[in-house]
């Protein structure tokens, strides 16, 4: 699984729908990555959820003495409508900057149908072959296939599913599978501390990737580990730690930071120390 689709797939693995009494939620996550035991990535995430609909940004920075060297952002979006049965992708898109390279998708999804709005650059001259009308049918963005599988978790049905996803330059299938439980101790790296529920994530290529890629970054079956739980205990479940081996090293994200508010009341959440001391 690539490190970039890694970090769509962070945000987006904490948009989930709410009960159907649930109001108007506003979630935001701060999250630190770290590659080879450096923290390198600082990851923040917007979030608002209702009943019927969904709406996220993202922004990711290199940050500290590799940000420096190499300085790179992404900011990243998504919007969709929650129904009792799937989840319906509108619009979703990117754009990311590479020591002052810009890089752009907007998608819209009409009819069932992923149309790509802008792209730059375009398909043919980043050494890929566009993907043809028929693989962008009746396929979803990364954060909307996320959503549906944690829906479905919600639900009581094991992490397990096989969706398909367009991001605008490669048709994939994002396959997930149940990878056990566990117990996070207290640590200086997140506030969060008890039980999660685990899935594994990879993907099968189908189109669009690149024709020559000798960077490593593709090469055999990379999969990521996420850890998933409920920190705010009515909220819908958030990854608190992901982990993926890279050519760089081992990659680890840690939930840094969170706060939910419901219809005008901000709650954050506090490591287990600072709740005892109060």
């Amino acid at each position: 699984m690539n490190f970039r689709r890694l970090l769509f797939a962070l945000p987006a693995l904490t948009l989930l729908s709410q009960p159907v009494s649930a109001g108007q939620r506003d979630v935001d996550l701060m999250y630190k990555i770290y590659v080879g035991g450096f923290h390198v990535v600082d990851l923040d995430v917007d979030i608002g959820l209702n009943r019927t609909d969904y709406e996220f940004t993202a922004k990711v920075e290199s940050v500290g003495m590799i940000g420096r060297m190499f300085p790179w952002w992404m900011k990243a979006y998504s919007r969709g409508e929650i129904s009792d049965a799937t989840v319906t992708p509108v619009i979703a898109g990117q754009r990311n900057n590479w020591r002052g390279k810009d890089r752009f998708i907007d998608l819209k999804f009409i009819d069932g149908v992923a149309n790509i709005h802008r792209i730059s650059p375009k398909p043919e001259t980043d050494d890929r072959d566009r993907v043809p009308i028929d693989m962008r049918t009746g396929v979803m963005d990364l954060t909307s296939a996320i959503i549906l599988l944690i829906r479905n978790m919600d639900a009581g049905q094991p992490c397990q599913a096989q969706m398909p996803v367009f991001d605008g330059r490669r048709r994939y299938d994002l396959i997930a599978k149940p990878d056990g439980v566990d117990r996070l101790r207290p640590s200086g790296y997140t506030p969060y501390a008890g039980e999660t529920v685990n899935c594994r994530l990879a993907i099968a290529k189908k189109a669009g990737f690149k024709k020559n890629d000798d960077s490593g970054w593709n090469d055999g079956d990379r999969s990521a580990r996420v850890w998933m739980a409920k920190p705010f205990g009515d909220v819908p479940p958030v990854p608190v730690r992901l982990t993926i081996n890279t050519p760089l090293g081992s990659v680890i994200a840690h939930l840094n930071a969170a706060a939910v508010d419901s219809n005008g009341r901000k709650i954050k959440l506090q490591s287990p120390e600072t709740s005892e001391k109060k």
